[in-house]
């Protein structure tokens, strides 16, 4: 065994643990808008859910009743953020 390796077995060990993600936000400039940003994509048959959500490259595998109900939600949300829009005056919303 070389010096290198013997001092790397006596150095600590530091394991490195990944937290996983639990927020994201916009990029401040936009990556290949909008693929870089968000995709869905049926699964295959090796999963059990039937959608895949990815949401700036974070995966959500989704059964399609809450896909569907996600839809819903996200869909309520826009129509009254528009409407908030429209009212103070942003165009082409």
């Amino acid at each position: 065994m070389g010096k290198a390796s013997r001092l790397k077995a006596e150095r600590p060990q530091v394991k490195v643990i990944r937290e996983p993600v639990t927020e994201t936000h916009e990029p401040m400039v936009p990556r290949n808008w909008p693929d870089g940003h968000v995709g869905v994509a049926l699964t295959g048959d090796d999963q059990d859910e039937c959608i895949e959500v990815t949401i700036h490259g974070v995966r959500h595998y989704l059964h399609s009743s809450t896909a569907q109900e996600l839809n819903n939600m996200l869909s309520s949300r826009i129509e009254e953020w528009n409407k908030t829009a429209q009212a103070v005056g942003f165009p082409g919303v």
